[in-house]
């Protein structure tokens, strides 16, 4: 299920999430940027270079899915941006198992 990624209220990208641990509520998504994302790019790949992602520590980030649900894991949402490699990923843990079986299709 596709996603807008946001930090605080300036949208930075969407993400097409997908489940990839349902006992922990985990979800993942490649993040398509927006041209916002460009001002956060640097420092959350700093970040990625300290401690090996920017999360919810970092940035107030949040997620609202296609049909208008604000996630709100009991983990976090952090953002994996490498300077290395062309690929931005989104992840999320501790959410509800009822978000869970929608990702699903449930």
């Amino acid at each position: 299920m596709k996603g807008i990624v946001f930090i605080g209220n300036e949208e930075i990208g969407s993400a097409d999430f997908k489940v990839i641990d349902e006992s922990m509520g985990g979800i993942q998504g490649e993040l398509n940027p927006t041209e916002n994302y460009k001002k956060y790019k640097r420092q959350i790949q700093d970040l990625f270079d300290k401690k090996g992602i920017a999360n919810v520590e970092d940035f107030d980030f949040k997620i609202v899915l296609e049909d208008k649900t604000e996630l709100e894991p009991e983990g976090e949402i952090g953002i994996t941006d490498s300077s290395e490699f062309d690929e931005i990923l989104v992840e999320s843990a501790g959410l509800d198992y009822k978000i869970i079986e929608k990702l699903n299709g449930g």
